[in-house]
């Protein structure tokens, strides 16, 4: 990743802006949405304990070490995925999140909230994030 950094600061003119977004290395939160009540079920964990997440943070910290930037601003907030049924989340993990993994009682929770929730529920996966403002040296 700092080598991305790096080539996309000489792409940069001296003064130019970079914003990242990425999401930060913390299990996320599943909540069930249902008519008139939010539940939690618990967190969604990661096999690789966030690997990804923590080396774009260390990226971002090496290149404004590197005074290739400056840092200006950064903002943590939440994003949610929102899903319709209990196979399409374990379908898109599959296909878009391998290393995510739901611990059994997890599993038998979220199943639980979600055949007593009044309908019409939603899956909702609370992921948080940060942006962060650069600006080139």
């Amino acid at each position: 990743m700092v080598h991305a950094l790096n080539q996309t600061h000489s792409l940069l003119r001296s003064g130019g802006g970079l914003v990242n977004v990425h999401d930060l290395p913390a299990p996320h939160v599943i909540e069930i949405h249902g008519r008139e009540v939010i539940q939690k079920a618990g967190w969604l964990m990661d096999k690789d304990d966030f690997e990804n997440e923590r080396a774009a943070l260390n990226a971002l910290a090496q290149v404004v070490s590197d005074h290739r930037f400056n840092l200006e601003d950064e903002q943590d907030f939440i994003y949610n995925i929102y899903i319709d049924e209990l196979n399409e989340f374990y379908e898109w993990l599959a296909e878009w999140w391998s290393s995510a993994f739901l611990p059994d009682g997890i599993s038998q929770r979220l199943a639980e909230l979600i055949e007593h929730a009044d309908p019409p529920t939603k899956i909702v996966l609370k992921v948080p994030a940060r942006m962060t403002k650069l600006r080139a040296v």
